[in-house]
């Protein structure tokens, strides 16, 4: 080799180099920014060029059990929902997808994954000590792609996932999604919850169940049968694998509501009205004239506006109706606290949702809005909240309430025969007894009571349970 041509070739490897260190360099001050979580899927994928490792076997990470196709974007995600610890910006997951049919040969793709609630570790004080966190790793893919299946490769481990397809949502409607429900105990209020819900125009309700109190499964059981709800099992999670198991926390004792985050965005994709929300069994929006329906649609329909967030009102009744007595119901207090809010959507264009606002959007020209309306939250220490006394006659119906209220009772007699079950506040009790016990002993506990209070809760009352079914996967 001659000494010109060494220098050219020196010389032309510096230059290679200085680009390299360049593109990483640019790459890193767009993650810092951190701009639309869509295009970030994009930085993250030119990030796989020049950085990173693959997340291996020895990893704490569980699947839900499906893989999404999300069509609602042009070009269309991959989208894969997990339970795990934080992971690095360079971490990702090694896929194969699989086109048209299992006997094309796959395409090899690195995945990157983000945090549903938006950081890891969460900055909620409760949260701050868990280890694991719902994410979603996402991936774009060409629009004339059929993807049949994935398969995730942890090392000497593997997944496979089939896929579900995700379009524009066309049925006028609103869908209403449960966060899985924990120990729940109030059966009157599912009742009201139910039927002011269809009285605002909700056509469909998704209830992600772990456990309650028989009177509540009943009444569950009653509106399945009758075809206004579908109840979804959210069962205990998966033991890691077994070499890796004894190196961290069991997952139903470390991941508290982070869990909640990966619920209420899967039951997003199986929204199939024009509209959805995510609203507790104690929680009813409402605008200050007319039904909600009629209202989201306009305020929505031609314009930049994906969501509409409502105002906090916490709701109390007098009779209270835990006392099975509902006539309170017609003449409601409400007591004004600044936020946090809830929020009714356009399904077509959500992306992520967090509890109290929507995160993103699939057009990242989409914003919220805040509407006169309110979330009339009827809690059940409602009348120990602080706020202002608020005067405004906000309506649970937005017609006769007589009807409603009547409907209301005629449910709770046909329920249990015309005997109404005793209403006891111990479970409640328990729960809260159980999470102030593990505060002061200590600060490293994440409050997870669906695992750390169970054995708790399994004395004072027999509970209903959801049954064990294959939900989440662990790569085997």
């Amino acid at each position: 080799m001659t000494p010109l041509f060494s220098k050219l070739k020196t010389k032309k490897i510096q230059q290679y180099k200085f680009v390299l260190i360049l593109l990483v360099f640019v790459v890193f001050i767009f993650i810092s920014y951190e701009p639309d979580f869509g295009y970030l899927d994009t930085i993250h994928e030119l990030l796989s060029i020049v950085a990173g490792e693959p997340i291996n076997a020895s990893f704490p990470i569980i699947f839900y059990q499906s893989a999404y196709v999300d069509y609602r974007f042009d070009p269309p995600r991959l989208r894969i929902f997990t339970l795990n610890k934080c992971v690095k910006n360079t971490q990702f997951l090694l896929a194969d997808l699989h086109f048209n049919g299992d006997n094309s040969a796959p395409v090899r793709k690195n995945i990157y994954g983000k945090p549903l609630e938006g950081n890891c570790p969460s900055p909620l004080p409760p949260a701050v000590p868990c280890v694991y966190n719902s994410y979603q790793f996402s991936i774009g893919l060409r629009t004339n792609e059929d993807l049949k299946k994935v398969t995730i490769h942890l090392g000497s481990r593997r997944v496979d996932f089939n896929v579900q397809k995700i379009f524009k949502k066309t049925t006028k409607g609103i869908t209403v999604c449960l966060q899985p429900v924990y120990y729940y105990s109030q059966w009157q209020n599912i009742v009201l919850y139910i039927e002011a819900w269809r009285a605002q125009g909700a056509t469909r309700f998704i209830v992600y169940f772990h456990s309650a109190t028989k009177e509540t499964w009943r009444t569950l059981e009653y509106y399945r049968d009758l075809g206004m709800i579908e109840i979804k099992p959210w069962p205990s999670f998966p033991s890691l694998p077994i070499d890796i198991a004894d190196k961290y926390p069991k997952v139903d004792d470390s991941v508290y509501i982070n869990a909640y985050y990966l619920a209420m965005n899967i039951c997003i994709l199986d929204i199939k009205t024009t509209l959805g929300t995510i609203a507790d069994f104690d929680e009813v929006m409402v605008p200050t004239k007319g039904r909600l329906l009629d209202y989201a649609t306009k305020e929505m329909k031609g314009t930049k506006v994906g969501a509409l967030a409502f105002d906090n009102h916490y709701t109390s009744f007098t009779p209270r109706i835990d006392t099975s007595n509902f006539s309170g119901v017609a003449s409601p207090k409400f007591n004004f606290y600044s936020g946090p809010y809830k929020y009714v959507f356009n399904a077509s264009v959500i992306h992520v949702a967090q509890v109290h606002w929507a995160a993103s959007f699939t057009d990242s020209s989409m914003r919220s809005k805040i509407t006169d309306g309110a979330l009339l939250h009827f809690r059940y220490n409602a009348e120990d909240r602080n706020g202002t006394t608020s005067e405004k006659n906000f309506r649970f119906f937005p017609d006769d309430h007589s009807t409603h209220i009547k409907n209301i009772e005629d449910t709770a007699h046909k329920l249990f025969n015309g005997v109404m079950p005793t209403f006891s506040s111990k479970s409640n009790d328990a729960l809260q007894e159980c999470v102030n016990k593990v505060i002061p002993v200590e600060d490293k506990v994440c409050l997870s009571t669906s695992g750390i209070c169970k054995a708790e809760m399994d004395k004072v009352n027999d509970w209903v349970y959801a049954e064990s079914e294959l939900l989440f996967l662990v790569a085997t």
